[in-house]
């Protein structure tokens, strides 16, 4: 039995009862709530809750003038309400400190007056989407900061009456649901939240609803009840996983069917508050717990009936920095899923570690049949691609969408790709019609088209590629005709043909790649079957692979990055398992985690590879 909390106590024994200390609702995050209508009228209360412990809303401070339908999200400090309607639509911003109750602060700005309009943010930005009248308008602004709305770029469509919450990791921002051209409408789209640019397609809700809510954890968006024109609203919970575009699936109910409500969630709670149940203004609160699927529960209540409110919540995943750049990082970028459908997610790892992945931005294009990368300390550059002859880089230390390098002589797939630190070399690859013997090289500091180096020893597809600081080593993987085991070798510096290497313990297709500055390792892929071999070389000098050990599981398909000392293998065939060998040794691979979502033929880079110095 845990002794009396009065009094003193020792050091063990506020140790071992540490569950039972007392909770500081001051160091909980904190949702708010703001404005709407009750039975009668449009108000500018805002409400406050905290999501980690259930119970009825309490006053925390008021809007500087009654408001409905406006867009609320902002950082882990500051609470941001934008746009929405008083006795006209208005253009307002204006914003509260979590931690200090009290009225609100003008901080600028939207662009134009709108009310029905959805938003998203990570700790840095926050975004306006949409809109009525309708608009395909998207507008962010600098959190910390205050002033106007800039243009962001533009949704796929003219939006209204979308989500109300924030759907969104760090990285990617979601719009779903609304009214598209007077109807309702199923679509879900996605942004880049650190670079400006237009919005693409994500995929459907399970139904076309609008005036829905929205909540996300790091991994997955909720898209909450809402409008299908039946009269009675919706119960429907559907959910997405953030890194994969596609489809919702089902998560769950509502206790009734609802519409014109609003949600927030903290890192693990979708919290959806009042709206309209069944045609009746409600002010009920219910939550769900966001890493599982199931009904609604029970959360509290507002202090009245509310609809057309907006909320958003201090730990909101996509407002935490605990997702901080790694010093060995992988970046893993496009593929394609095993029901089809390519991607534009680029996820990073921290190489040094186990299981620490998340999201660092996309592609340009939705775009897979890639392998490998080229990769200096601070830039990472993904060339080829089914069927296309782009080249595209991103910067390690930057989070965001990638920006355009160049091209290929001409559109190929399944390139592989490595370098040292100043110079990428791509070589052989498909271009949809034959295999390609090509070598070509890029300047990874400076933007531009390839240069021919020279070519292979053979036509090669489905082959990956490694290096030294001096030294790319390429398995040829498939020639014009079959898998072979061929090893060709290339001294970066220079330019001209392959030399021979040696070859493989076995004629092997769709590996992966991983090297040190003296070994390199060649891991998976098809060798008959699907295999889970693992092989290494000694880059400075030529002969035949030597068995290194196992991975945990046979793949093909698959894409490595490394650093100095470690070898990681991520993604298919089955699963998006990732493992990891040390460089050094010899030995089977260990588990290393997860990827977010199972693809295939991606691309990959690394700034701390055995390439570089």
């Amino acid at each position: 039995m845990a002794p009396s909390y009065s009094g003193v106590w020792n050091i063990s024994t506020q140790y071992q009862y540490a569950s039972g200390w007392p909770v500081d609702l001051n160091l909980e995050p904190t949702g708010l709530i703001a404005g709407g209508q009750d039975d009668s009228a449009v108000v500018n209360t805002v409400q406050k809750i905290i999501p980690a412990i259930a119970g009825n809303s309490t006053d925390f401070g008021d809007l500087s003038a009654v408001r409905q339908a406006s867009a609320a999200g902002g950082s882990d400090t500051r609470f941001i309400v934008a746009g929405g309607y008083q006795a006209s639509k208005v253009n307002i911003i204006e914003y509260f400190t979590y931690t200090t109750a009290g009225n609100a602060t003008d901080f600028g700005d939207i662009g134009a007056t709108r009310d029905y309009l959805s938003s998203t943010c990570n700790n840095t930005r926050f975004i306006t989407m949409g809109g009525a009248t309708a608009t395909n308008t998207i507008e962010y602004v600098t959190i910390a900061s205050t002033g106007n709305a800039s243009d962001f770029g533009d949704l796929t469509a003219t939006l209204e009456e979308g989500h109300v919450g924030v759907i969104s990791n760090a990285v990617r921002g979601i719009l779903a649901g609304g009214k598209k051209g007077g109807s309702r409408a199923n679509v879900i789209e996605y942004i880049t939240i650190p670079s400006t640019g237009n919005a693409s397609d994500f995929g459907d809700m399970t139904s076309s609803r609008n005036l829905l809510a929205g909540a996300s954890s790091s991994t997955r968006g909720l898209q909450i009840a809402g409008d299908t024109g039946s009269g009675t609203g919706s119960n429907v919970i559907d959910y997405i996983t953030l890194a994969s575009a596609g489809n919702a699936t089902d998560f769950g109910d509502t206790s009734g069917n609802r519409n014109s409500g609003a949600g927030l969630s903290s890192s693990t709670k979708a919290i959806v508050a009042g709206g309209v149940d069944g045609g009746t203004q409600t002010n009920i609160i219910e939550s769900v717990t966001i890493a599982s699927t199931g009904n609604a529960s029970d959360f509290g209540d507002l202090l009245t009936v509310n609809k057309f409110l907006s909320a958003a919540c201090s730990g909101q995943e996509s407002v935490q920095s605990s997702a901080s750049l790694p010093a060995a990082m992988g970046l893993f970028a496009g593929g394609e899923p095993s029901a089809g459908g390519s991607q534009t997610t680029i996820e990073f790892i921290d190489i040094a570690t186990t299981g620490s992945v998340g999201m660092f931005g996309d592609l340009t294009a939705k775009r897979y049949g890639m392998q490998g990368g080229a990769a200096s300390s601070t830039r990472g550059v993904f060339g080829g691609g089914i069927t296309v002859d782009i080249m595209e880089y991103v910067t390690f230390s930057t989070k965001g969408k990638a920006t355009d390098f160049g091209n290929l002589s001409g559109n190929r797939y399944v390139v592989a790709g490595s370098s040292n630190s100043t110079r990428g070399l791509f070589s052989g690859g498909n271009n949809g019609s034959s295999v390609q013997d090509i070598v070509e090289y890029i300047t990874i500091a400076s933007a531009g088209n390839v240069t021919d180096f020279g070519n292979l020893s053979a036509a090669s597809q489905y082959g990956s590629a490694l290096a030294s600081t001096t030294r790319m080593v390429t398995n040829i993987g498939e020639d014009a005709s079959s898998s072979v085991n061929t090893m060709d070798y290339f001294t970066i510096a220079s330019t001209g043909n392959a030399t021979d290497f040696g070859n493989l313990t076995d004629t092997t297709a769709s590996n992966a790649s991983a090297s040190s500055s003296t070994r390199g390792l060649f891991a998976g892929g098809q060798r008959g079957g699907t295999d889970n071999i693992i092989d290494y070389i000694t880059i400075a000098s030529t002969g035949n692979a030597t068995d290194f050990g196992d991975l945990t599981s046979a793949r093909i398909r698959i894409t490595g990055v490394s650093s100095s000392t470690r070898g990681v293998f991520g993604g298919r065939t089955g699963n998006a398992v990732v493992d990891y060998v040390t460089i050094a040794s010899a030995g089977n691979a260990t588990d290393w985690g997860d990827l977010s979502v199972n693809l295939d033929y991606k691309a990959s880079a690394s700034n701390s590879h055995g390439g570089i110095a």
